[in-house]
């Protein structure tokens, strides 16, 4: 899973695809409301990952589901073995949603090797300490 921040700063993630030849088109579904975004981030193929750097338009709290498309309709992308299809070349060709990963939104800093995590209920609690507590028992 990946962590973003709901900001309209650039953000950067990174993930390992199952075919390399996709489209720039990444769709972020947001799992509470159901709404798919459309967004065309940069994409750069760093080793065997691709570098997804782009402004995302992320609620706070929220998980989506990242799907990238592949489309078999791109010249010069084309996975499909043209020899093997029984399309012709103006039909419909299907297009593949590939899901990548999940995304949590969440402006809290959390970072696993300094012990920080996620809370749901940061800053929503306060403790009162103007009482000794003490309590008798019998």
């Amino acid at each position: 899973m990946k962590v973003l921040k709901p900001t309209t700063e650039e953000q950067t993630f990174y993930f390992i695809p199952q075919d390399y030849n996709v489209s720039p088109n990444i769709k972020f579904r947001d799992d509470q409301t159901n709404e798919v975004t459309v967004y065309t981030p940069t994409m750069v193929q760093e080793n065997d990952f691709i570098k997804v750097t782009g402004v995302f338009n992320l609620r706070e709290g929220h998980f989506y589901d990242v799907s990238i498309v592949r489309d078999f309709d791109l010249w010069n992308d084309n996975n499909d073995f043209w020899q093997l299809s029984p399309d012709n070349w103006d039909d419909d060709k299907r297009i593949d949603y590939l899901v990548i990963d999940k995304v949590f939104c969440t402006a809290q800093n959390i970072d696993q090797s300094f012990n920080q995590k996620y809370s749901v209920n940061k800053n929503e609690y306060t403790t009162d300490n103007s009482f000794d507590n003490d309590y008798i028992v019998l």
